[in-house]
């Protein structure tokens, strides 16, 4: 037995040789075609500005004073997608809040505007019901989803983006949840 050993082991490294330079080879065969990489969807980016005229309208309904239209431009910038999740308006007096109302999503969709697709740049109005007459500040929050990731984020829009504030003695009644509609140029 001793003297086949030797006689194995060179034979097996043979076998071996030969099996690493036949993988190795001169032609034949070709190089797989690299799969590119996708590029990654970005993360949405929107902005909200008011856009003419603030206008404050005597109210219909006698449950509320006034009714508050908003003109405002919503623009997305990078190319990602959301969704608008609600629009809200604070109302305060000496800093401290003393009015709020809000639309919810369901409003905004049933206006046909619940997705903000990638680089759009819409107009629309939104209607609040107030109370209130006497303050000294006003705040619109604009508040979405990132279709992403998930990711939730607000959007204030910059009192000082309206032209001016407007008195209309037009009454008008906004629905209870709101109203959301496409805004005038």
């Amino acid at each position: 037995m001793w003297t086949r050993a030797p006689y194995r082991l060179p034979t097996a490294a043979a076998v071996a040789l030969l099996l690493m330079l036949n993988a190795c080879g001169g032609g034949g065969g070709s190089s797989p075609t690299p799969v590119p990489t996708p590029t990654p969807v970005p993360g949405a980016t929107v902005t909200a500005t008011g856009e003419g005229c603030l206008t404050i309208h005597p109210s219909l309904d006698t449950r509320f004073g006034f009714a508050l239209e908003t003109p405002l431009r919503i623009a997305e910038t990078t190319g990602g997608t959301a969704d608008w999740n609600f629009a809200r308006i604070s109302i305060f007096r000496n800093g401290a809040e003393i009015e709020r109302y809000e639309l919810g999503s369901d409003t905004i969709r049933a206006a046909g505007f619940g997705r903000i697709n990638p680089r759009s740049n819409q107009l629309v109005s939104v209607a609040f019901r107030q109370n209130s007459d006497d303050f000294d500040r006003v705040d619109i929050t604009l508040g979405f989803g990132d279709i992403r990731d998930g990711r939730l984020f607000t959007v204030a829009v910059p009192f000082s983006s309206f032209s001016d504030v407007c008195l209309s003695f037009t009454p008008i009644s906004v629905p209870f949840g709101g109203e959301v509609k496409a805004g005038t140029p």
